[in-house]
């Protein structure tokens, strides 16, 4: 399978997602290349070559959305690129954090718990401090609007292009992008949470 990744890689050394009509979770060349370039990372061999040319291609691209400044953070952290890349992409990246300590998907959008979660995912794997204003903020967000059933209502961008089927997860026809950003904000809280002493055995 890394070997058919691998091939799709394109010659200006990204990953481009097929044409798609899904924003945000099929639409970004910065969400194709950073999760290729993990993949192949971590389970193929001899792709060091690939990795270098999408982690150029991730360092010059220029981000037009949350989705796409998140992973291109993700895909340089995963890459070991510069930490000169690593810092500033992040600085970017907390400069779209609102007021409210949530980021938006859009600048048009309000702030949601898929971004916020993907946001502070990728600041902690860069090696932000989870103890830090801008990710403690972001807990605060996430926190604040997490429902009683422990999810978190995220608004679909999709135009509609199949029958409408229900998955069991609350939120009706925003359901599969609730699903998605309730897994975000459930790993960007758990990464927050203090480390767990080893447990004590009998002697």
């Amino acid at each position: 399978m890394t070997r058919v990744l691998a091939a799709w890689q394109a010659d200006d050394g990204a990953f481009h997602p097929l044409p798609a009509i899904r924003p945000p979770l099929e639409s970004s060349s910065f969400a194709g290349t950073a999760l290729t370039l993990r993949a192949i990372q971590l389970y193929g061999t001899n792709h060091d070559d690939r990795i270098a040319r999408a982690s150029r291609w991730l360092r010059t691209a220029k981000p037009r959305t949350t989705e796409d400044r998140a992973m291109q953070l993700l895909g340089l952290a995963w890459a070991k690129a510069a930490a000169d890349d690593i810092r500033s992409t992040a600085e970017a990246l907390i400069a779209e954090q609102r007021p409210d300590g949530g980021w938006g998907q859009l600048p048009g959008l309000e702030s949601d718990a898929y971004a916020t979660g993907l946001a502070l995912v990728a600041l902690q794997t860069a090696g932000r401090a989870v103890t830090g204003s801008e990710y403690q903020r972001g807990v605060g967000f996430l926190l604040r609007t997490q429902l009683s059933d422990g999810s978190w209502l995220v608004r679909s961008r999709t135009f509609p292009v199949q029958p409408y089927r229900e998955s069991g997860f609350p939120h009706g026809k925003d359901q599969w992008i609730s699903a998605a950003g309730s897994s975000w904000a459930t790993m960007a809280l758990t990464l927050a949470l203090p480390p767990q002493s080893a447990p004590q055995t009998m002697p």
